[in-house]
């Protein structure tokens, strides 16, 4: 199944993917070849960048198998882990289930303390902002300890996302 992206989320979110890439980051992905992800992938490799795929055994059969390093965990939760452990940061871009249950598993993980790596939900067209007030909702009625600043960073713009991450990894 071939998913058509608006351009609406794509657009911005490639721009992303080109500035990181320019800016000497790799890529690190759960290596769908599906989607936004899949799109994503390929802007890097049309710009030479350095592709990681972090999959798990279910799924190695659908791998990007372009990429310069795949790496395969025995399940979904350590795939999560593989994911953290091979990114200087996170930077969700709009997505599906999967890409929901990765932000919301890695988020709960700075809550805990086990990892300080930036966050950040990419928010075209507003589209995180039901998760972004769930966590609002679940700070205010004291089921979060912490604030969602303290947990994540909102952008709606690819420079925006650039100068937060320089700000955050240099």
């Amino acid at each position: 199944m071939i998913f058509c992206i608006d351009k609406k989320y794509s657009q911005p979110a490639l721009e992303l993917v080109r500035l990181t890439s320019q800016s000497g980051y790799g890529f690190v992905y759960g290596g769908s070849q599906r989607g936004l992800m899949r799109q994503a992938a390929e802007e890097v490799k049309k710009l030479k960048g350095h592709i990681i795929a972090c999959t798990w055994t279910d799924f190695e059969k659908f791998v990007n198998r372009e990429a310069h390093k795949i790496h395969v965990a025995k399940n979904i939760p350590e795939r999560i882990m593989m994911l953290l452990e091979k990114s200087d940061a996170i930077v969700a871009l709009p997505g599906g289930s999967g890409t929901l249950d990765e932000i919301t598993a890695i988020i709960e993980g700075r809550k805990l303390g086990l990892h300080r790596k930036p966050i950040v939900l990419f928010n075209t067209d507003g589209y995180w902002n039901g998760l972004i007030d769930q966590y609002q909702h679940m700070y205010e009625e004291e089921f979060l300890p912490k604030s969602p600043k303290e947990l994540f960073f909102v952008s709606y713009d690819p420079k925006e996302t650039m100068k937060y991450l320089s700000s955050e990894l240099n």
